[in-house]
């Protein structure tokens, strides 16, 4: 009778478990990164060089250690301003005090009004990591390859991309 007492008594907190990401399933996230990349480009298009750009996703916990989220930004390019509509997916493992991830982001990048109803397409896979800053709170970095692709003409163009960004949990 006393060890069943003492047992039913004890917290459940791994079932909640996440400081941000960490073992378990965790509730609503906001991922805010900025982003930049450099391109390997033909002279003869634009958006091809470079570009910064500052995104925001939220999400929420799909499953053990991966989160799915919809995200919305502003990206500036050499040749103009574009904006990114895209899914943001990550699979985390743990290595410590430390979060290592995988991630993909896909969707379209919608142009600004002198340029009506172009439209490119986008995918990004690639790695990083995530520290724990607070309970609530993680900074992250990360890295990968960005690929764009134009539906107008059947081009394509590549960059790498680096991502510094905050995580919170809410």
């Amino acid at each position: 009778m006393i060890a069943f007492s003492l047992s039913y008594g004890q917290k459940r907190s791994f079932a909640v478990r996440s400081n941000v990401t960490g073992n378990f399933k965790p509730r609503l996230l906001n991922i805010t990164e900025l982003n930049a990349g450099i391109g390997y480009y033909v002279l003869d298009r634009d958006y091809t060089k470079r570009f910064i750009n500052m995104t925001s996703v939220l999400g929420a916990g799909l499953a053990k250690n991966l989160t799915g989220g919809i995200g919305a930004g502003v990206s500036l390019y050499d040749a103009g301003t574009l904006f990114p509509l895209f899914a943001d997916f990550r699979y985390f493992f743990i290595l410590g005090q430390t979060r290592v991830f995988v991630f993909v982001d896909g969707g379209i990048l919608l142009n600004s009004i002198s340029k009506v109803g172009e439209r490119v397409l986008f995918m990004s896979p690639g790695a990083g990591m995530s520290l724990p800053l607070s309970d609530n709170l993680s900074a992250s970095l990360g890295a990968g390859l960005f690929k764009q692709f134009r539906q107008e003409d059947n081009s394509d163009d590549s960059f790498v991309r680096i991502k510094l960004g905050i995580i919170y949990l809410f």
